[in-house]
């Protein structure tokens, strides 16, 4: 951008693009609640920090699912998507509906690559506003950056800072010697007037002092720390600015800064001597504006620009000094930034190719003459990066690349590094052990590895959402050629029927539990947490192998195997007599109301004509208690293990004994989900609407009428004698009135003919 932006300092209160105003912590008010219970405030790590579950000590903080930000978030209201806490003890014991809500606030963001933070006594988190306009309309398309005491003791009523849409990028970090905690993220500054296109910016919000910083004015690009979420340290892009000519030159240049900069490294260097074509005139028009607090990493600067007419080196560029080696300009493009180290490719106005390189923090001393040789093959890492933005990159035990792991076409592959730390080229692809395919077909997308026990997670196109599917990735060639064998971690496994929400956070392993947003069969409209416990048991806190997990999926399997099979042989199991047996036994497979059933059945059943089959019978129910109660002599002899689970004894035939909910669902939606499985069940009959004489038996109609009759003829007799007496009553009661006598005209009128027609 060139001119017609306005004058800021580079560290104020007021955050660019930031609706309304920045607030320092506490500055307006908490909303209180009664301390929880235990030993909370510890100096252990936070584990897993800024994913959407949090290990701290003796718990594990949650979002208790997934909700929407248009929903109800008035404090401590919510339960979905609230946080939510669960001992590790109780974790441990499968009590997983023992939880305690930490925050009432809804725990949202568009950004799912961030989630809750945990430091010292607070925890970190994005809600949406509730705050009104004029018009009294809920501002909840804008996020609060808040913070709440562990012990859930106190929330924030107003926010650190609120963003006007929900999509910005963020990171909670600590930072300084004193370890402030810092809100770095990205905001991009609204139109300032009818030609612009608004820019990007880079700021760091300090929560000890309400400071909002402006890091890097108009960036290119921002990449965060892709594992650790807590790294203060990020990278970004810049383009020059030819301010002479309103353009940019043909390159860009990489900075890096940390949460707790405060300086503008441009300071009182800008200005129309320096810099052709600057214009710091308000009288001129609008200003021009360039902040920058971070450092120079590379400079891609060429001998083009460099000997160009229109404007020598720039104030920009790295010291006048430094000679200039490439001919024309680089333009770089930021991949991956993890474990300490750049990953980016880089190409030229001439050269499409994007050569992939990697650098480490402050690995750079020069950044015009410390750019690798695109030319020579053991500078770069890789001829072809177009798809490292998506790589699994995989580190030894010094912090040096090993491999890269990366989704293809069809499979996924390993690409492992030689002593040089350069990846193989695709012309290797299968030849040897540097180069291979580890999962041969399907279209994969990776979620995590675990560097520790060198397994990676993987999900496959076909589920609901994220299927959960994992392999061991540091294997030979030859170990991924042989013919699969059922007891190998070479072999990939697909971890039951576990489908995760895809657009959500993906699933976590903390402390062996699978936390994942369910999009499993019955849950699609809910999607709450559920856990998968990887421990062999309770006694043997070992993980499970591939192998174990076959023979898990191998026995989950075979309960829809009877259910349908067994069941469904109609010879065996005639349809006469054992009526809707197949959704009865799912309904119980999934947790579901046996006394509901034997209702529905005897409703349903005194519905029946005579000869009718019943729709429950006595045979159906003797099956379905065998299947509550497992036993040797009885079809489900094989599944006569039990497992405690929220305090209940369930048998090896249920969901619950291989995954279940974690933390606590709304009475509206447990009653959702209750009326959801009950449409496997045959419908409950619905009474016929009629009037209430209608709905009298035949004795009852003979009974009503001679009722009646009885009723109407006292009631008429009873009125007559009434009558009667009043009319007595009223005749003694009556005042006496004087009688009127008729007179009689007896004196002769002569002039009256009396016998006149």
């Amino acid at each position: 951008m060139g001119k017609h932006y306005t004058k800021i300092i580079c560290a104020g209160l007021a955050a660019i693009s930031v609706a309304g105003a920045a607030f320092a912590g506490g500055c307006g008010g908490f909303y209180s609640s009664a301390p929880l219970d235990g030993e909370i405030f510890t100096d252990a790590p936070a584990v897993s920090n800024g994913g959407f579950a949090v290990e701290k000590g003796n718990y594990v903080y949650f979002i208790n699912g997934v909700e929407a930000n248009t929903a109800a978030n008035d404090y401590g209201k919510p339960v979905k998507g609230a946080i939510y806490r669960i001992s590790k003890d109780n974790l441990k014991n499968r009590n997983y509906s023992t939880v305690d809500k930490v925050v009432g606030n809804v725990a949202y963001s568009a950004d799912y690559n961030s989630g809750i933070y945990i430091y010292g006594d607070s925890l970190y988190y994005a809600t949406p506003s509730t705050a009104r306009n004029a018009d009294g309309v809920v501002q909840n398309s804008t996020l609060d950056l808040k913070s709440a005491k562990l012990d859930g003791s106190q929330t924030m009523k107003n926010a650190y800072v609120n963003f006007p849409n929900t999509a910005y990028e963020y990171r909670f970090v600590e930072a300084g010697e004193d370890k402030t905690v810092y809100l770095l993220y990205v905001a991009t500054e609204e139109k300032l007037y009818e030609e612009s296109t608004g820019v990007t910016n880079l700021h760091s919000y300090n929560t000890k002092t309400g400071a909002d910083t402006l890091l890097a004015y108009n960036v290119s690009s921002v990449i965060f720390d892709s594992e650790d979420k807590t790294n203060a340290r990020v990278y970004y892009t810049m383009n020059v600015q030819n301010y002479a000519t309103s353009s940019t030159f043909g390159y860009n240049q990489v900075y890096t800064v940390t949460a707790d900069a405060t300086k503008d490294k441009f300071e009182g260097k800008l200005n129309s001597e320096t810099v052709k074509g600057w214009n710091d005139d308000e009288d001129e028009g609008e200003v021009d504006r360039y902040i920058n607090c971070g450092d120079l990493v590379l400079d891609g600067i060429g001998k083009k620009d460099y000997n160009s007419n229109e404007a020598s080196k720039t104030v920009f560029n790295y010291e006048p000094d430094s000679s200039v080696v490439n001919e024309l300009g680089y333009t770089y493009t930021l991949k991956t930034y993890v474990e300490g180290n750049l990953f980016y490719t880089r190409k030229t106005s001439l050269n499409s190719s994007e050569y992939l390189f990697s650098l480490k923090d402050g690995e750079i001393e020069n950044p015009i003459l410390d750019n690798p040789d695109q030319n020579n093959p053991e500078a770069r890492i890789l001829a072809d990066g177009s798809k490292a933005g998506s790589y699994k990159y995989i580190f030894d035990g010094d912090g040096k690349l090993s491999a890269v792991i990366a989704a293809e076409e069809a499979g996924i592959s390993i690409n492992k590094a030689d002593e040089n730390g350069n990846l193989h080229s695709s012309s290797d692809m299968g030849l040897n052990d540097n180069y291979f395919k580890i999962v041969k077909e399907g279209t994969a997308t990776l979620l995590f590895a675990d560097t520790e026990s060198e397994l990676l997670y993987y999900s496959v196109s076909g589920g609901n959402g994220y299927t959960i599917n994992r392999i061991q990735y540091n294997g030979s060639y030859k170990d991924y050629e042989a013919l699969p064998a059922e007891d190998t971690d070479f072999t990939a496994v697909k971890i039951l029927d576990l489908d995760a929400d895809s657009a959500w956070y993906k699933p976590e392993i903390i402390d062996g539990y699978l936390l994942f947003a369910s999009e499993t069969a019955n849950m699609t409209s809910f999607n709450y947490v559920m856990v998968f416990d990887f421990h062999k048991s309770l006694e043997d806190r070992a993980l499970m192998t591939n192998e174990d997990i076959r023979a898990l999926n191998e026995k989950y399997e075979g309960i829809k195997d009877i259910i349908d099979n067994t069941y469904g042989d109609t010879e065996k199991y005639p349809v006469e007599t054992y009526a809707n047996i197949s959704g009865a036994l799912n309904y119980a497979f999934y947790a579901g109301d046996y006394e509901y059933l034997k209702e529905l059945a005897e409703v349903c059943n005194s519905k029946l004509e005579e000869g009718e089959n019943y729709v429950y019978s006595e045979e159906t129910f003797a099956e379905y208690d065998k299947f509550l109660k497992p036993a040797e002599d009885n079809v489900w002899a094989e599944y006569t293990d039990t497992k405690k689970v929220n305090g209940s004894d369930v048998y090896a035939n249920t969901r619950d004994y291989y995954y279940a909910v974690l933390g606590e669902m709304t009475e509206d939606d447990e009653k959702a989900y209750m009326d959801g499985l009950k449409t496997g069940l045959v419908a409950y009959p619905e009474e016929a609407e009629t009037g209430w004489y209608e709905g009298l038996s035949v004795g009852g109609k003979v009974g009503f009428i001679i009722g009646m009759c009885a009723i109407g003829l006292l009631v008429a007799g009873g009125a007559a004698v009434l009558t009667i007496w009043l009319v007595r009553k009223n005749k003694n009661k009556r005042p006496e009135m004087r009688k009127r006598k008729i007179k009689v005209d007896t004196t002769d009128d002569k002039d009256i003919d009396v016998y006149a027609d």
